[in-house]
């Protein structure tokens, strides 16, 4: 590693970009101006067959691994997607860290935590279920003690008058802007991550597109829904059905070319039309 890499958070700074790609954080500044959206409709037949196959030795195995699977994945097999912006220059993250929210109950009033494990990016299916318990049971852990360090923060922040409180927030966000937010703060938030994923259809809504946020460096949000049942119709005239994940994606268009994008979707299809190519280790030549 050069000593004159510039580093940010969990990245340092691309050189030698596409002259078009350096200058697009310069002509579109704010994320949630540069929002890119596509609607995925994800072949379940084998996932469901596998993780059937599965049941013994991966107990904890559950759909949503696969959609974290599939997203590392596919920054693994192309790494311009889990860049960031800050400061109007892109940055490469060296992990993959997705965020997602998790409710210990299905209740309108049941208490609900963010999650956000972090992934290399040679990790098979088996290691980020075992990661994703990891994080998630010390994050329900967590919900029942009040001396946690989020619950802490937010106790403090809620007596701050609101005045004060904006300009506290202006501060953190222009700390941010630079890549110069202290690492205990980043931290305690899930807005640092490469993914954030919502799972919408486990409360039985249907997929929605949800917007990215401008705290942070998170560059891509994923939307699943519930199952869906699809037909269609051979050029032969067979009719076929088949069960889906419909999986909607906002993305920075900024950090990369459409090209780049297309190929990580088509890996993205591949971890679900082949999921035991997830079980290996993922190495270059692969592809």
């Amino acid at each position: 590693m050069s000593t004159k890499e510039k580093r940010c958070y969990d990245g340092y700074l691309v050189q030698k970009l596409d002259p078009v790609v350096f200058m697009m954080p310069y002509i579109m500044p704010r994320r949630t101006d540069s929002e890119v959206m596509i609607d995925l409709k994800l072949d379940l037949t084998k996932v469901e067959a596998f993780i059937r196959e599965h049941k013994e030795d991966m107990p904890d195995l559950t759909l949503y691994h696969f959609v974290f699977a599939s997203l590392v994945r596919a920054a693994a097999v192309t790494p311009q997607i889990n860049r960031f912006i800050t400061g109007n220059r892109i940055y490469q993250r060296r992990t993959v860290r997705i965020s997602m929210m998790v409710k210990k109950r299905l209740e309108v009033e049941g208490k609900e935590s963010t999650i956000y494990p972090t992934f290399e990016k040679t990790d098979t299916l088996a290691e980020i279920v075992a990661k994703t318990k990891a994080v998630t049971e010390e994050a329900f852990a967590k919900l029942d003690d009040v001396s946690n360090g989020f619950d802490r923060l937010v106790g403090i922040l809620y007596a701050v008058p609101p005045f004060i409180l904006r300009g506290f927030v202006k501060f953190l966000m222009f700390l941010d802007r630079y890549g110069k937010l202290p690492e205990v703060l980043v931290n305690l938030q899930p807005f640092h991550s490469a993914f954030f994923v919502t799972n919408v259809g486990s409360i039985g809504l249907p997929v929605i597109y949800h917007h990215l946020y401008e705290f942070g460096t998170t560059s891509g949000f994923a939307s699943i829904g519930k199952k869906e049942t699809v037909t269609s119709i051979s050029p032969k005239g067979v009719i076929k059905t088949t069960r889906v994940l419909p999986m909607k994606l906002v993305l920075d268009g900024r950090i990369c070319d459409g090209y780049t994008y297309s190929c990580a979707f088509r890996t993205i299809r591949k971890c679900f039309e082949h999921p035991e190519w997830l079980m290996e280790s993922y190495q270059p030549q692969q592809m």
